[in-house]
């Protein structure tokens, strides 16, 4: 049989520059300002402004909207874009943005189910207060003793409800936690405004757990996932009874969130419950549906109860879910909850605790000679709407920032109503491309290049050589379709990847290739705390993976040790005052950028 070993090779490569797996970028880049100023942000806010300002210059709406993107670097939005009339009931509509009556990022809105991601955010505060003792897979009956369930229910899984599946809509726990009078046998009761809002503003804390405590499931709980606002309900009154147990206090959970959550993060445009007259002149009024005089009942505050602002959303985003080092919440509380818990059938919608995720994917080429090469970034939103307010918060975590949408109906015949939770997505098809390439352009600055100068640190026998330096080991990194490889490592004039190789050829035939392809590894971002810790300030722990492979590879290649315990596919790149140096621990050696 005849073999054509160049032309294997060739549909190998081939193979390569359809699809790869393309890691994450470090996560000490998310809040780096620079990314801010590259070309393809700035024409990307360029872009964003011609988008929400289309629908004005068109006469199309005359809704009110509010929007802000934030970074990682700071709770200061760095984008906004605000247009419309702040309250529909006091000022002429013509022209726009009357002088007092126009729309700011102070202006502020009824946030509905917004207050949601809250709700989970306090669940989270709370686990760092108690010092972990509890956590999003805490049971809600050892926090709330009241909670309690149909006697079946309690015994198929109910018991076990935790925390995280009530902030995921996991829990099975009916939407709303009271009964109506409809009869539709006999067409009586209407789903009125007026009706379901008295309803809601009647819930107290004990009629929320009562009532959820005589209504059978709606499906086993961790089964599927349903939205509840009974199951936020009863997810706030857990949080504050627990702290009013290890404070010895008697907070309700708005006041809880507003002295632990709000208040520390500044968010001075921000309330639960009733309007404050010193922020009436900041409150938006719609001219359509107008709830603005609905109380939600105390125990239905957690689900949709709060009123705020894009700057205050903007801090809250920034505070709890964006900046490096958070100071609300624990950085494993927040990694905990940036994870979905729960994929649908359709394959385009995930929930996690607090979010509703979607997946967004985006070239990673700009050859438009591979059109499959993409990455897919998961966006963890959150939407609230309700009497005339729409809103949006969400995160874009991998790529260090998050955006809010607020509007409110002007309720005009004629004029369109503006929906954030339908433009989010035409806003990230602008956004996500943008930060991608302006991140990926920062690890081509920092780590590509050509590394050089070998020396040996001495830690084991000398492999450079014996003066502490030579021109024969080297490494040569490269970034292309935004994924980081590692070329060449060469140390004494052969390749290192080589002998993790050999490693597995029997009788030292040569035999598959996996590290030592022609385009080398890719370096993926990955280090605990206390390997990073090992190699001092500024490192960057990688570990290398198989180049060219269209589904990542969850398989770890840590296993293979050394006599000394370093793992063979473990890299470091240690930014020092004296530029990058990358350090190979089984051979020893650091070589320096040039």
């Amino acid at each position: 049989m005849f073999r054509c070993i160049p032309c294997a090779l060739a549909l190998v490569i081939a193979s390569w520059a359809r699809a790869a797996c393309v890691p994450d970028v470090p996560e000490e880049l998310l809040a780096y300002t620079p990314v801010l100023s590259h070309p393809a942000v700035l024409k990307a806010f360029e872009r964003v402004e011609e988008l929400l300002q289309k629908p004005y210059d068109d006469n199309v709406t005359r809704d009110a909207l509010s929007f802000a993107i934030v970074h990682a670097s700071s709770p200061t939005p760095i984008y906004t874009f605000n247009a419309g009339d702040l309250k529909f009931n006091e000022t002429s509509l013509y022209p726009l943005n009357v002088t007092g009556n126009a729309i700011t990022s102070d202006s502020i809105f009824r946030v509905a189910s917004v207050t949601k991601n809250l709700a989970m955010a306090s669940a989270l505060i709370l686990s760092r207060l108690s010092n972990h003792a509890i956590t999003l897979d805490t049971p809600v009956r050892n926090l709330l003793p009241s909670f309690h369930l149909p006697p079946l229910d309690w015994a198929d899984g109910g018991s076990d409800i935790t925390l995280g599946m009530l902030a995921s809509h996991t829990s099975g726990v009916t939407r709303e936690s009271f009964s109506t009078n409809f009869n539709q046998v006999l067409s009586t009761g209407k789903a009125t405004a007026e009706q379901i809002g008295a309803l809601w503003a009647d819930q107290t804390v004990e009629s929320v757990v009562e009532g959820v405590g005589k209504t059978e499931l709606m499906f086993r709980p961790g089964e599927r996932s349903a939205y509840s606002n009974a199951g936020i309900g009863i997810l706030g009154a857990a949080v504050a009874s627990y702290y009013n147990e290890i404070t010895r206090g008697n907070l309700t959970w708005s006041q809880l969130a507003t002295q632990e959550l709000l208040e520390p993060l500044n968010m001075t445009h921000s309330f639960i419950g009733p309007v404050f007259d010193s922020l009436i002149p900041f409150v938006t009024v719609p001219g359509g549906d107008n709830w603005a005089d609905l109380v939600v009942g105390e125990g239905y505050d957690p689900a949709a109860g709060m009123w705020s602002s894009a700057n205050d959303l903007a801090k809250y985003l920034h505070g709890v879910w964006l900046q490096h080092s958070p100071s609300l919440i624990s950085p494993s509380n927040r990694r905990r909850a940036l994870k979905p818990v729960y994929a649908f059938p359709d394959g385009k919608q995930q929930v996690g605790p607090g979010w509703e995720i979607s997946l967004h994917t985006v070239p990673t080429s700009s050859n438009a000679s591979k059109p499959n090469m993409t990455k897919t970034y998961s966006i963890y939103g959150k939407s609230g709407s309700g009497g005339g307010w729409q809103s949006w918060i969400d995160v874009v975590p991998n790529l260090g920032y998050g955006h809010v949408i607020l509007s409110q109906t002007a309720g005009l015949e004629g004029y369109e109503t503006l929906y954030p939770g339908s433009m989010y997505s035409d806003i990230q098809d602008i956004i996500v491309p943008a930060f991608a390439e302006a991140l990926t352009a920062q690890v081509e600055m920092r780590f590509a290049g050509t590394y050089g100068s070998g020396r040996d640190t001495g830690i084991i026998t000398d492999v450079v050589s014996s003066i502490g330096s030579n021109s024969t080991t080297y490494a040569r990194l490269e970034v292309q379709d935004q994924i980081l490889y590692m070329r060449e490592l060469i140390v004494n004039g052969s390749s290192a990847l080589e002998a993790i190789d050999r490693l597995s050829w029997l009788d030292n035939i040569v035999e598959t290739r996996y590290f030592s392809r022609p385009e080398g590894v890719v370096l993926q971002p990955a280090g605990g705390a206390s390997e990073v810790a090992d190699f001092g300030e500024g490192a960057q722990v990688f570990r290398m993976t198989l180049a060219g492979e269209e589904v990542c590879n969850w398989y770890d290649y840590d296993g293979y040790k050394d006599q000394n315990g370093w793992p063979l596919t473990k890299v470091v790149l240690v930014e020092t005052s004296n530029g990058v140096e990358l350090r190979y621990p089984p051979f020893d050696i650091i070589v320096t950028k040039s």
